[in-house]
């Protein structure tokens, strides 16, 4: 028989930098407790929150959306109008801000959506969002409740 449990709260950083994971299952395998979400969804959640997050994009989330597009750099250069290096630059923040310029930083957020969404409301709705932000406030972890975030995708 299979142990399980739901911890509180964990800080997961399997895909490549921290978010705040609430209410997770966790199931032991090998003596080894592990999350027991699926995590294709869990990167889509992560990508949707990405585009919508008030805050400028880290180093390591870019990275992230650049691999999860399976993208060279220089190819997710040519998406935005900018060079290989400006992609290394800002990829080398880690988890610090990228300073992406804020056109860009917006166009990376829209064709994200562009990418994620199929209904042309949603698309809509969140274009207006982006549009609002100036993507200025203190960088900070995402969170997620995993029953209801994880499940909503």
């Amino acid at each position: 028989m299979k142990k399980q449990k739901v911890e509180k709260e964990i800080v997961y950083e399997g895909l490549g930098f921290p978010i705040i994971l609430r209410n997770v299952p966790m199931i032991e395998l090998h003596g080894v407790w592990t999350i027991d979400i699926d995590l294709n969804i869990l990167q889509k959640v992560v990508l949707l929150a990405l585009a919508h997050h008030p805050s400028d994009m880290t180093g390591n989330q870019i990275r992230f959306i650049r691999h999860w597009l399976a993208l060279t750099q220089t190819e997710f250069g040519k998406l935005f109008g900018v060079t290989h290096p400006a992609i290394v630059k800002w990829e080398k923040a880690g988890n610090k801000g990228s300073k992406i310029s804020l056109t860009t930083q917006r166009d990376l957020r829209l064709w994200l959506l562009d990418q994620l969404l199929t209904k042309d409301d949603d698309f809509r709705k969140a274009f207006k969002i982006i549009h609002k932000n100036d993507y200025s406030h203190p960088i900070e972890p995402l969170e997620f409740d995993v029953p209801i975030d994880l499940v909503a995708v």
